[in-house]
């Protein structure tokens, strides 16, 4: 559009500068005739032999006018003066032709050309002068610019409709592959579709080569992770097996206890390794409401004689984990399994949403934790209590998983009512994030 603008200026400046110099032509050629039709007459005035042809040089006020001055006479001008007169400026010099604006009678903007001519037989300096008025100049520059603008702002409007189609129909491949791309990341397709255009394809099957590139990647990271597990935990077995026949010696008693440790850091670092490769996994969705209920009802089978209660804030549709079941299961599922551990007689679940992320909590009615203790929870390996079964790993994994994906975990007291007497109650609140719909 700026180049438009531009354009149409330049040719408007254009336009304008060729009629100007027709009409210093006409004028040219005006002053050529009047000089040729003038002369010294028998009396040693100036006189014009006959009348000139253009017949707007004889109505009054026409804006065609001539005039012969001389300094020391009055000047000899055209009938269509009248009793006007123009006011040339006899000490320029004139010698050759020069152009000029002036203005004329009745304030008319005349475009004039004057000429210094020595007559044959005569000493005298006379100046000649014709002027046009420039109204027919002004008028054919205003229809120019008219016409140029209306057909400028045709060619841009044209331009304007021509650039959105081409947008809306040139790109419309680009945001089919928007599209598809979105509905991969909520996990509703695997891969971007084969019906692209010739030149978009290329694209789409790199981005798909990306893809599998990427699968193959997560697959390869799993196998080998599945290898480490079966190679270190077999090895383990054996020791642990051979240190327990020996139950007399000071020495099984501590291989027992560091293959203990050693295996509960396999198992930490497997756990780790296996979330990470999962959480890369773009396209996959958990809907959380089934999870939590599904071990919540697992778990009351385990506790009977504490009640596992669920509730959801919104649609269970909305409420969507944006990663692999299994990891979310891993998730929820030690936190339930702590919580109905420590509980005393129930424990609450309850899950919302959040813009993009969810809202996961879970507490219980148990004694709690102090404050003072609970960043400690979450160092492998580390149990506050050591007469309670458990690999004190739970809390550690859990906080890896959520870190991996995004996410925050933290310990608060639970609900006041929830607490018996000289009990706090612990609620543990985590954010992962929410499938995009």
């Amino acid at each position: 559009m700026l180049a438009l603008v531009i354009g149409g200026y330049v040719l408007s400046l254009t336009f304008r500068g060729i009629i100007e110099q027709n009409l210093d032509d006409r004028l040219s050629s005006m002053m050529d005739s009047l000089i040729g039709v003038s002369g010294i007459e028998f009396d040693e005035d100036l006189g014009l032999y006959r009348a000139l042809s253009e017949p707007r040089f004889e109505q009054p006020y026409s804006g065609w006018y001539w005039q012969i001055s001389a300094k020391a006479s009055e000047p000899y001008r055209s009938r269509s003066l009248w009793d006007e007169s123009l006011k040339p400026d006899l000490a320029m010099d004139a010698s050759r032709a020069v152009f000029y604006d002036t203005t004329g009678p009745e304030d008319q903007s005349l475009r004039a050309i004057d000429r210094d001519i020595t007559m044959p037989g005569s000493d005298t300096v006379f100046r000649y002068t014709v002027a046009i008025d420039r109204y027919e100049l002004e008028a054919q520059s205003a229809q120019f610019d008219k016409i140029l603008f209306w057909s400028l702002g045709i060619l841009g409007a044209g331009l304007i409709a021509a650039s959105l189609l081409q947008q809306f129909f040139g790109l419309q491949p680009l945001r089919k592959i928007h599209n598809s791309l979105g509905r991969i990341r909520r996990g509703e397709d695997s891969r971007l579709p084969r019906d692209f255009p010739s030149e978009i394809q290329p694209m789409a099957d790199e981005l798909n080569a990306l893809l599998d590139y990427n699968d193959e990647v997560i697959e390869r990271s799993r196998t080998q992770v599945g290898n480490l597990a079966h190679a270190l935990k077999t090895p383990l077995a054996i020791l642990l097996n051979e240190a327990g026949l020996q139950k007399d010696s000071s020495l099984s008693a501590l291989v027992v206890r560091q293959a203990n440790a050693m295996r509960r850091h396999v198992d930490h670092y497997l756990r780790r390794a296996r979330a990470a490769a999962s959480v890369k996994v773009i396209s996959s969705r958990t809907e959380v409401l089934p999870v939590l209920r599904d071990l919540s009802r697992a778990m009351g089978v385990i506790y009977r004689d504490k009640d596992f209660e669920l509730e959801g804030e919104g649609e269970e549709k909305e409420l969507v984990f944006r990663g692999e079941r299994q990891d979310l299961e891993e998730i929820i599922g030690n936190l339930l399994e702590n919580a109905g551990k420590w509980a005393k007689k129930s424990v609450i679940s309850r899950c919302r949403r959040d813009g993009d992320m969810l809202h996961i909590e879970i507490a219980d009615d148990g004694p709690g934790i102090d404050p003072a203790a609970r960043e400690a929870v979450f160092a492998r390996g580390e149990r506050l209590d050591e007469a309670t079964p458990g690999s004190g790993l739970g809390l550690s994994i859990v906080q890896d998983l959520v870190s991996l994906y995004g996410g925050e975990i933290s310990l608060e007291d639970g609900p006041e009512d929830a607490a018996g007497e000289g009990a706090r109650g612990l609620s543990v609140k985590i954010t992962l994030p929410a499938a995009v719909f």
